[in-house]
């Protein structure tokens, strides 16, 4: 069901039967000593695809970089700015708007996308107030944090989580062939915020936000994207 995989007719023809699109969005930026920097686009566009598949809904091209200035002071991490990133946000939105599609599930795999994903949101909304646009932080789903909270307790952490970095064992186990070590230690469980790239360098060194990233494994990556596409499909409600 992946948007990207048909042509302007199949679209044309998916939009006669139904207005639902779901749209993957994430970043790309550090995940730590260990998490992949590419987690949390990742994440969700392989939960937004296996939504798409089982409930039979049009799946976007994915959106892999977000608002992280937060972790710029960390190499391999690409930031758009808050402005630039609802900017770009709202014209695709439109663009997909404008071709038909009259439900948008925004499926969010970045906290720091939240903010400028709701601006955007209103943005549109305000000059025409018909579209449903509905945003779905992964993380944030009752079903996922229950099962973090039980298995992973405090240790879950904040940034480069377990529960994150043990979905993409299970998506892109290519990527942890080799293992990384890694030195464990106590971060900080608290900060004001926002911080810039350099001040959360310095209130959390190795990029780790309370996370014991050796608590992550594939075992539970299977379990956490299960339950992630699972409580999503149920919100969809029937095909």
């Amino acid at each position: 069901m992946e948007i990207y995989l048909k042509t302007w007719p199949e679209v044309e023809k998916y939009l006669k039967k139904k207005k639902t699109l779901i749209f993957p969005v994430g970043s790309s930026e550090q995940h730590g000593p260990t998490g992949i920097i590419g987690i949390d686009f990742l994440t969700a566009w392989e939960i937004a695809k296996a939504v798409g598949e089982r409930a039979q809904i049009m799946v976007a091209s994915p959106m892999p970089y977000g608002m992280a200035e937060h972790h710029m002071a960390f190499p391999g991490t690409g930031s758009l700015s808050p402005l630039t990133y609802i900017q770009v946000m709202t014209e695709l939105l439109q663009s997909y708007i404008h071709h038909g599609f009259e439900k948008i599930i925004v499926i969010n795999g970045h906290g720091g996308n939240i903010a400028p994903l709701t601006s955007a949101f209103s943005q549109i909304l305000g000059r025409q107030g018909k579209t449903h646009l509905e945003l779905i932080n992964w993380w944030h789903l009752p079903e996922v944090t229950e099962y973090e909270q039980k298995v992973f307790k405090d240790e879950n952490g904040f940034h480069a989580t377990c529960g994150e970095i043990s979905v993409t064992m299970k998506t892109h186990p290519q990527a942890y062939l080799k293992p990384r070590p890694y030195r464990h230690f106590k971060t900080a469980s608290k900060s004001a915020w926002p911080l810039s790239g350099a001040q959360f360098r310095k209130t959390f060194p190795d990029g780790r936000m309370g996370s014991r990233a050796s608590l992550a494994s594939l075992r539970h990556g299977e379990v956490i994207f299960e339950k992630a596409v699972a409580a999503i499909q149920r919100k969809l409600g029937p095909k």
